[in-house]
């Protein structure tokens, strides 16, 4: 998502040093260009984390509802369509394990901030998502 914008920055800052396209960077320039590579790398980095963690707030609000459904509570579902599939879990499911769920997805939330590496952080997660065999 970010390599249009990485190519568009790269190409301005050339520009704006007066550096031709294919042209050999100076010593003196070629820190410039590494800065502006960290910065965008570091900025994909925080785009990425924040979209896996939109993700698992999604996820955490699906299972907020199997849990509002499991306890017959007078509150409206936040994701209506999905109802169907709410209640089969509310009813496949216990309270419990929908709480262990939520909190697995909590502890996936607090790894992605604490730098834990995303692809470990979501397959542990997932795996504490799985149903009781």
């Amino acid at each position: 998502a970010t390599e249009e914008r990485d190519a568009a920055e790269k190409a301005e800052l050339a520009t704006a040093l007066g550096v031709d396209a294919g042209e050999r960077l100076a010593p003196a320039l070629r820190s410039q260009f590494r800065q502006l590579e960290e910065d965008q790398k570091r900025r994909a980095t925080r785009r990425k984390r924040d979209v896996l963690d939109r993700v698992l707030m999604d996820l955490l609000s699906f299972y907020r509802d199997v849990a509002i459904t499991q306890t017959e509570a007078d509150v409206p579902l936040i994701n209506g369509a999905f109802a169907t599939q709410i209640h089969a879990i509310a009813q496949r499911d216990s309270l419990v394990e929908t709480v262990q769920r939520m909190d697995a997805i909590g502890q996936a939330r607090e790894r992605l901030a604490a730098n834990v590496a995303p692809a470990l952080t979501l397959e542990a997660m997932a795996l504490a998502l799985r149903p009781a065999a």
